[in-house]
């Protein structure tokens, strides 16, 4: 296919970008996602994350198009899976995944369900001008397809989020030989699997992961912004004054205007952000600390329990309990001396690194700092948070 234009890339270089995708990258629906930052709040912690949805989608395009290169089957079976590649982050909302439980909970959906979010639109035009189905296309970005390139175990798109955010935020820990991993990785069938020789690189990725996650994905300011920005949100559409379907169309200056401009709560606390006069961290806390079942409480639930405790007013606390998933790397398929295993079968360091996810879990209370001392003696009352050990934990010193 004839290259019609190239663009250099941070972190991969030259990418060579053929007529199809220039045409699907020059709508207003791709053309938004140069203003919904990748990694949220991150710099407010890290200045140089700055970096946008647009430049990693372009990025996981690149690297689905080098793997592809080893995959038997129709082109438009190959096409389908560079345009999940190229459009899986389109239906983002503000700020990333700091948007994602509003709109999961207010609209039932979620970004990958890029087939009701782009009916009509002159994206759908473009797929149709193909003689592609946009259903197909989005179920690859689902990870429901038979094919798991774009949305799997190990993909295309993970291994790209990682080099790039480990770039832009000047932390190391993301660092990994990604050409090595390309290199090593194989199609039987449909499946992409690991070749035994590139399993070093396969922990290098999950190493990368676990150290991004607490570095800079779940550092502890990064997450006090996200869960202060969900709530002004929360008062917005509560009042009446935002509904959650015009997420899914806005970007961060946008939100960040609205929220502004529409005065009260939201525009306190988004004022707060702006300026970096952030809540802080009355109770942060792992797992072997907590006295209850969190698993069976809400947020919102232990919000309003602690603000009758402590008799602070609600809208100063904020409970943040972070899902806990094991990391779906584990279960990428290695292809060891002839035969198949899950990654953590034949790797012992990814079975240690699995359970080191899963111990470095942290529960934060977050509030006011003229409210820290009652918000956190309500909080040790009603979590029964038992007292610090003597050695401190890393996750705790962040």
């Amino acid at each position: 296919m004839e290259i019609s234009r190239t663009i250099q890339d941070s972190v991969h270089g030259v990418i060579k970008l053929p007529g199809w995708v220039i045409n699907f990258i020059d709508t207003p629906q791709f053309q938004r996602l140069r203003r919904v930052k990748q990694l949220g709040f991150a710099n407010l912690v890290y200045p140089g994350a700055n970096h946008t949805r647009f430049e990693h989608s372009l990025g996981t395009y690149f690297i689905t198009s080098k793997l592809i290169d080893g995959l038997e089957a129709d082109e438009s079976v190959k096409m389908e899976l560079l345009a999940a590649s190229l459009l899986h982050d389109i239906c983002h909302s503000p700020f990333s995944h700091s948007s994602d439980r509003i709109v999961r909970e207010y609209l039932k959906t979620s970004h990958e369900d890029i087939d009701r979010h782009l009916k009509g639109s002159e994206i759908e035009e473009k797929i149709d001008e193909l003689g592609l189905s946009l259903k197909k296309i989005a179920m690859h970005v689902k990870g429901r397809s038979k094919y798991n390139l774009v949305n799997g175990e190990i993909d295309a798109d993970r291994m790209d989020y990682l080099v790039r955010d480990s770039y832009y935020t000047g932390v190391a820990y993301g660092v990994f030989d990604i050409s090595r991993l390309i290199e090593t990785l194989k199609f039987e069938g449909e499946t992409l699997v690991i070749d035994e020789k590139g399993l070093r690189a396969a922990e290098s990725l999950l190493i990368s992961r676990f150290m991004m996650y607490p570095t800079v994905y779940f550092h502890h300011v990064c997450r006090i912004a996200k869960k202060m920005y969900e709530k002004a949100l929360e008062h917005a559409i509560s009042d009446g004054k935002l509904k959650p379907s015009e997420l899914l169309r806005m970007d961060d200056c946008e939100i960040s205007w609205f929220l502004k401009h529409v005065g009260g709560y939201p525009a306190e606390i988004m004022q707060r952000i702006e300026e970096r006069r952030l809540f802080k961290r009355a109770i942060y806390v792992g797992r072997d600390r907590i006295g209850i079942e969190i698993e069976r409480l809400t947020e919102e639930r232990a919000e309003i329990e602690l603000a009758s405790i402590s008799g602070v007013d609600e809208e100063n606390i904020i409970v943040d309990i972070p899902p806990l998933e094991p990391p779906k790397e584990v279960s990428a398929v290695v292809d060891f001396g002839g035969e198949k295993l899950k990654l953590e079968e034949c790797s012992p360091l990814v079975r240690a690194l699995k359970q080191t996810e899963r111990d470095s879990w942290m529960m934060g209370i977050y509030t006011t700092k003229e409210n820290i001392e009652e918000v956190a003696k309500a909080a040790i009352r009603f979590f029964k948070i038992q007292r610090k050990p003597l050695q401190r934990r890393l996750d705790e010193i962040y």
